[in-house]
């Protein structure tokens, strides 16, 4: 049986499966990790829009989109179109 999956929001710099997470990304891992960080302060969870799963993208409005990208601290992000603002929010994901 897979594990459940939590969607948090960093608070502070970490790495998980090797990648760096900045504050304010959003992320899906393990509960028992997700309890770790949290109980350490480095997270909490995701609220919102930003707690969407990322395969919502797609069928997502430009404006959740913006919010998102907001949330994510993405520049520029005001002036981007539907696909350009999933490749952004995607890439800070990952980064």
């Amino acid at each position: 049986m897979a594990e459940k999956t939590v969607k948090v929001k960093i608070t502070s710099a970490i790495a998980i499966a090797g990648k760096i997470k900045t504050p304010g990304t959003t992320v899906e891992i393990g509960e028992d990790l997700a309890k770790n960080l949290i109980g350490r302060g480095r997270a909490e969870l995701a609220k919102g829009k930003a707690a969407k799963a990322e395969g919502d993208l797609g069928k997502m409005k430009v404006a959740d989109l913006k919010d998102i990208a907001a949330d994510l601290e993405i520049d520029g992000y005001d002036g981007m179109n539907q696909a350009k603002l999933i490749a952004a929010i995607e890439e800070a994901r990952d980064a």
